[in-house]
């Protein structure tokens, strides 16, 4: 077993609407059993569906239990050394990353052709990437 996956993500609001993304996120929560959902920050319109949200991230943070892993273009480690175990990805958005949270050896990177710099990936496709090869892919 490989156990539990919260994902924690910034809310793509410059991007798409919030029920678009959640519908993206759904596919991701339904292929790799994702435990738990959380956004940042809170979107007033979007209560009543199975995601927690929070204000910043550090109460998105602080609600989650397992070792945190930062997808980020930058990141230190290879996504391969992710742990086993509970763990929390978390993902930024289009105008803001993470890093202020992390420390080093917590951020992951998925290598692309376009290199560090312009290899942003949509949250969706970075946790699609990162649960499966997670899982053996």
């Amino acid at each position: 077993m490989t156990g539990k996956v919260t994902v924690i993500a910034r809310w793509e609001t410059g991007q798409m609407s919030p029920l678009k993304e959640w519908n993206m996120w759904r596919q991701v929560k339904g292929s790799f059993n994702v435990d738990r959902f959380v956004f940042v920050p809170t979107q007033k319109f979007m209560t009543g569906y199975t995601f927690d949200q929070y204000d910043t991230m550090e109460e998105a943070l602080a609600s989650a239990d397992g070792k945190r892993v930062f997808l980020e273009p930058t990141g230190y480690n290879s996504v391969y050394d992710i742990p086993q175990g509970d763990i929390v990805l978390v993902l930024g958005n289009t105008d803001s990353d993470n890093l202020m949270h992390a420390q080093v050896n917590e951020t992951y990177a998925i290598k692309t052709p376009a290199g560090p710099t312009m290899a942003h990936l949509y949250g969706t496709n970075a946790a699609s990437i990162a649960l499966a090869i997670r899982y053996g892919q």
